[in-house]
């Protein structure tokens, strides 16, 4: 009873091991799939960040677009700084939290498949996963923090030699100049960017840690049809049986994980192309036309923000391959048994998971396109295409 006791608290520890960060992150933005009621002060917790997002930031910036329309500079500075990354995290923020009852669904049964783990080398794997799921969490939000303390040093610097400014240029229908709403003003907009830069990370760091368990779990799949062995008919059948069932529950989970988030994946696809060209031409005309302190430091945040969205984009371009690769390499792990013991009627039966398996297991942006290695070098290829030809206008 008390080794069965050790056992639960390893696997729990475990568990808290892969998605604890995500967890306590999400938890805070009030999007963490549970169950939600109207009676519960937690389901309401999620209107902070939308509301701080969407009346601060999103719409007045919208509004000033209309205003400085035909201005380059004020446009790019409009769409770069704020207006892009804050639609594309509130967009997360209300897609994500919409989904609650299919991520429900997921994390019970990434518990269960925790709780039923026996072999230790399967246990291995799944611990090697999940460093990798926590190291992606904790790398990224800490990298989103330095992009805003980058970015509330750059404005109060440019408060100090220019009087004052909001933190996003933005068009609000009172005087916004005077005190205290001013002070109002810039603390809504100071807030809404902290939850933004929160979800756009903590929503982006989930998936992946979703889809890297898919991966994780194929591995384990591959070892087990690589070690299929039996010494009579009904043992070998009933291996089979539960490697193809697996196999199936597999495929399910990483098509609830599609089907749940390739629309707000395009979303962000897009709006991560339209981010680069902006944001390299922003940078670009800084180098050509500044020279004084805020140029150096505008630079340096803008560096530091380009490589911020290029590691989120490639995040999912390599978890994206990593999948498609693990569900593939089932038809080699497949060979690789020792199918030339079997009878022949046993070893056709191997032939169906073959034949599943050369259908690839993906995570798509709204079905158009699979996220690989190959789509992050073609939306660098076209954002710096977008950026000469805008540049060439001006």
């Amino acid at each position: 009873m008390d080794i069965n006791r050790v056992c639960i608290c390893l696997k729990k520890a475990d568990l808290e091991y892969a998605y604890g960060w995500n967890r306590y992150t999400m938890t805070f933005m009030g999007i963490w799939p549970e169950d939600r009621s109207f009676s519960q002060v937690s389901s309401y917790r999620v209107l902070a960040p939308v509301v701080s997002m969407f009346f601060f930031i999103c719409v007045p910036q919208s509004i000033n677009l209309i205003f400085i329309w035909g201005d380059l500079d004020l446009m790019l500075e409009n769409l770069s700084m704020g207006n892009i990354t804050i639609t594309i995290s509130l967009l997360k923020t209300i897609v994500f939290w919409s989904k609650g009852g299919p991520l429900r669904l997921l994390m019970t049964s990434m518990v269960r498949d925790w709780n039923t783990i026996a072999n230790k080398q399967d246990r291995g794997t799944m611990l090697d996963i999940a460093g990798i799921s926590r190291n992606l969490s904790i790398k990224s939000v800490m990298l989103v923090q330095i992009v805003v303390i980058l970015y509330i040093a750059l404005r109060f610097l440019m408060i100090r030699y220019s009087g004052r400014q909001l933190f996003f240029t933005a068009y609000f229908p009172y005087n916004w100049t005077s005190s205290p709403f001013y002070e109002l003003t810039f603390m809504g907009q100071l807030v809404g960017t902290f939850y933004a830069a929160n979800t756009y990370t903590a929503v982006d760091t989930f998936i992946a840690m979703l889809v890297l368990y898919t991966c994780g779990q194929l591995s384990n799949l591959r070892r087990e049809l690589r070690d299929l062995q039996a010494t009579t008919k009904t043992e070998f059948q009933g291996k089979l049986r539960n490697i193809v069932r697996k196999h199936e529950y597999l495929n399910r989970f990483a098509e609830t994980i599609e089907n749940s988030f390739n629309m707000m994946l395009l979303l962000q696809m897009l709006g991560c192309s339209l981010q680069m060209c902006v944001q390299c031409l922003q940078a670009l005309m800084s180098i050509i036309g500044g020279t004084d302190e805020i140029f150096i430091f505008q630079l340096i945040f803008l560096t530091v923000y380009v490589t911020y969205v290029l590691l989120q984009l490639y995040m999912y371009c390599y978890i994206g391959e990593r999948l498609l690769l693990e569900s593939t390499e089932l038809i080699h792990a497949t060979y690789s048994c020792c199918w030339y013991n079997l009878t022949a009627y046993e070893a056709k039966s191997l032939i169906i998971i073959m034949c599943r398996a050369r259908s690839p297991l993906r995570i798509s942006a709204g079905g158009f396109c699979s996220f690989n290695r190959e789509l992050f070098s073609e939306i660098l290829k076209r954002s710096v295409a977008y950026m000469s030809c805008i540049y060439a206008v001006k």
